[in-house]
């Protein structure tokens, strides 16, 4: 299949799919569920709980990976994002700038103070995607540039 081809399959994962599994390391591998939005620049913005084992995972080690699928996919014909990057978490300015792109009920009560002291925003800036390419008959992963 054409690199344009898988490109724009991968861009329809992103942009059809509202969850992403996080994978964060310390001492020992974690893998978590989260809601996501994306910037028009593809960096992801999530929110979690300060003290949740993938936060405290990413102030020791920013260094990530995620996936993203959709889970009703027939058997033998799904396809997903596999990326890897940084996360970070967003505070002062940038706290600021990626509420612009990620809006949920937990960071917009009536306190928001008090909501980001329980709460954290985070913004992964990927640095490589990976699909597989439905031509071949195994599942090679192939990387695929994506810009917006």
């Amino acid at each position: 299949m054409k690199k344009s081809q898988l490109r724009k399959i991968a861009k329809d994962i992103i942009e059809n799919n509202i969850y992403l599994t996080l994978a964060t390391a310390d001492s020992k591998p974690w893998a978590a569920s989260l809601y996501y939005r994306i910037d028009n620049k593809l960096n992801f913005y999530f929110v979690s709980p300060i003290n949740s084992l993938h936060s405290r995972h990413i102030q020791k080690n920013p260094v990530i990976a995620f996936t993203i699928f959709d889970s009703h996919q027939p058997k033998n014909k799904g396809n997903g994002i596999q990326a890897s990057g940084k996360a970070y978490i967003l505070k002062g300015k940038k706290l600021q700038e990626g509420l612009k792109w990620f809006r949920t009920s937990i960071l917009n009560s009536k306190d928001p103070d008090f909501a980001m002291a329980k709460y954290q925003l985070f913004k992964i800036v990927p640095n490589k995607f990976y699909i597989w390419d439905p031509d071949t008959k195994i599942d090679v992963r192939t990387e695929v540039k994506l810009k917006r």
